[in-house]
């Protein structure tokens, strides 16, 4: 059997004489076939070079399955007599038990390896009404007569409320705090508008299959979208009438899109779908290649420096070979979990993680360690620098919000609302307040010296104001939400113009003086290249600057009135060679790896971690100036 898709490539099956798929072939090449036994149960997967080949080993008596995998790690699954899976041992010998209902077939408590249980509880139809966590906090939902959920109540007691209308599509949301949110819909139930909590709609015009073509805000600004035969997006226009226009391939995956100022990038996919090729505005191109099961193997940027990827035969990533050659390597378990990496600068860092997975120390390469003590949630109470002996202790409310820290320095706690927002923090004595909309936005906030500051907002929920005991700061912004002008006081604003792909073109501050004319401080151009990037700033006081840069945007020269700086890099992308006028450290740069040991006349030196410990700038009159750090 073969599935052809639009490249004209396929997609085959093999199947056996009782029907059975023996193996498939996919449209890059990789194959992966089944050997079965007389009764029919898969034996052995067989993958390319080893991956993901695995044995299972049934014990019919014991309702016992054994699957070993490439790596020749076992694991084991107990079932109950309803074949459903009742104990699963990982090859660390960490057991994992789930109990079920014996009449409904749903799961009533899960224990992980650590014996904290989850319990969950349904009502005589089957809803789940309960899930009990291990700490015994309990999450509650109350079901109406569509089988959707009426209420549903947080461990501290919050109640989230909904409604719908008579076909159950959402009518209403109302937190905790009591805002509600109303949702309208048409009579094919389509959505057609949302009004937050504060009364502000938006109004959504969906075509027949009940897709959005266009959407106003709160404020009358429309966005208009067009959709191609399949409901995919073709064009947006803003409500400044610039278009953003894309493209698709057969398979619904994106083949062009073309901005307002004609700029457009590419994306190409080979015939199993993975990404290939993208071109970017300026024609820059970045290229992958993939290995089985359609995991990248190589990323060629377009300068040329290209990134490799390796797996191990269970598509664990296990390395990363930068352009020079250096290798981020990856370690695991048997169990599959993270347990130590290797940086490019050869600086190693392993995990401990207790039965259940969960991270419980981290080594860093100097061999210091913090040790973590977790909670039947998995959150940190406790964390301890064995180095130092230092120990930070966390304390949660039981929705999980962070109530105290504190450690041998300072103390902080934290106050929160219903909604779990933070409505006082307190440093060390110190307490800072915080006040919220209905929407949930911030509209004030008192520090511990009593100074207020207070935001206000547009319907749109940008801010428009911030007022405090020093002045006031007002913005405002144009049907597209772009930032036009940010006024301070009645004498002071900086007005701002945009180009159609929404980049900055001009700044002006201007100061006012009672009844006189504005008087300009700065004026700053800026223009862009086709790529996208900043290729020129014009400003009234210091003149003109431009910009060059490389293939993948990294600035290779700035030109200035009489002056220039040139910088060079390494297929790394670390700056290899600087020149400027009165730069600090001119000349070449020497690197191991990302670890930087010399620029010009200045020299560094790290520890084993990476971190910089000394840095030694060698002055013109032949004396030397030491920087230390711990």
């Amino acid at each position: 059997a073969e599935v052809i898709n639009s490249t004209g490539k396929a997609l085959r099956y093999q199947y056996d004489d009782e029907h059975r798929v023996t193996s498939w072939t996919d449209r890059n090449g990789t194959t992966y076939a089944y050997v079965y036994d007389h009764r029919g149960r898969v034996l052995r997967g067989i993958g390319p070079d080893g991956i993901l080949s695995g044995r299972l080993h049934y014990d019919g008596q014991a309702r016992t399955t054994r699957y070993t995998d490439s790596q020749g790690n076992t694991t084991t699954y107990v079932c109950n007599d309803a074949y459903k899976v009742i104990a699963q041992t990982d090859p660390l010998g960490n057991t994992t038990r789930t109990e079920w209902d014996e009449s409904s077939g749903r799961p009533i408590a899960v224990t992980d390896p650590l014996d904290h249980t989850t319990r969950y509880r349904y009502d005589d139809q089957d809803r789940l009404i309960a899930v009990e966590r291990p700490d015994g906090t309990v999450t509650e939902a109350v079901y109406g007569d569509h089988h959707l959920p009426l209420e549903t109540r947080e461990s501290g007691g919050a109640i989230w409320r909904y409604t719908y209308n008579d076909r159950g599509a959402p009518a209403s949301t109302t937190d905790p705090t009591g805002a509600t949110t109303h949702y309208a819909h048409n009579a094919s139930g389509h959505l057609t508008s949302i009004t937050d909590a504060l009364g502000h709609t938006t109004k959504v015009t969906p075509n027949a299959t009940g897709l959005p073509v266009a959407v106003t805000d709160p404020l009358g600004h429309t966005t208009h979208i067009r959709r191609g035969p399949h409901g995919r997006i073709t064009a947006v226009t803003d409500p400044l009438g610039h278009t953003t226009r894309h493209g698709w391939t057969i398979e619904g995956k994106p083949a062009w899109r073309e901005g307002p100022d004609g700029s457009r990038e590419v994306w190409q996919w080979d015939t199993e779908g993975n990404l290939a090729r993208h071109t970017d505005q300026a024609g820059h191109t970045t290229s992958y290649t993939h290995t089985h099961f359609d995991l990248p193997a190589i990323r060629t940027d377009p300068d040329g420096a290209a990134y490799a990827f390796t797996y191990d035969t269970e598509l664990r990533l296990t390395a990363v070979t930068n352009p020079q050659g250096r290798q981020w390597q990856y370690e695991y378990d048997a169990a599959g979990r993270l347990v130590a990496e290797t940086d490019f600068n050869s600086a190693q860092r392993t995990y401990e993680r207790d039965a259940a997975g969960r991270l419980v120390a981290h080594i860093n390469p100097l061999g210091e360690t913090l040790r973590y003590t977790l909670d039947t949630a998995g959150r940190i109470l406790s964390q301890l620098d064995e180095t130092t002996g230092e120990q930070t202790t966390y304390r949660y409310d039981t929705n999980g919000a962070l109530l105290h820290a504190a450690n041998a320095n300072t103390e902080l706690t934290r106050e929160h609302d219903r909604v779990g927002r933070v409505i006082s923090e307190t440093i060390d004595g110190r307490t800072t307040t915080y006040a919220y909309d209905a929407n949930g936005r911030r509209t004030q906030r008192t520090t511990p010296t009593g100074l207020t500051s207070t935001w206000t907002y547009d319907a749109n929920g940008r801010p428009t104001g911030l007022n405090s005991n020093t002045g006031t700061l007002d913005f405002t912004y144009d049907a597209a939400g772009r930032e036009l002008e940010r006024r301070l006081g009645n004498h002071t604003s900086l007005t701002q113009t945009w180009d159609q792909a929404n980049r900055l073109t001009t700044q002006n501050v201007t100061t006012r003086h009672q009844t006189e004319a504005d008087h300009i401080l700065q004026h700053r151009s800026y223009t862009h290249g086709t790529d996208g990037y900043l290729a020129e700033i014009r400003e009234l006081t210091s003149g003109t600057r431009r910009f060059e840069h490389d293939p993948v945007g990294r600035v290779t020269s700035i030109h200035g009135h009489g002056w220039t700086e040139s910088y060079t890099y390494d297929l790394a992308g670390n700056l290899s060679h600087a020149t400027a006028p009165a730069h600090n450290a001119p000349g070449d740069r020497s690197f191991t790896g990302t670890i930087i040991h010399r620029a010009g006349r200045t020299t560094y030196e790290h520890d084993t971690a990476g971190r910089l410990t000394r840095r030694t700038r060698r002055l013109l009159n032949g004396q030397t100036r030491t920087w230390t750090y711990t």
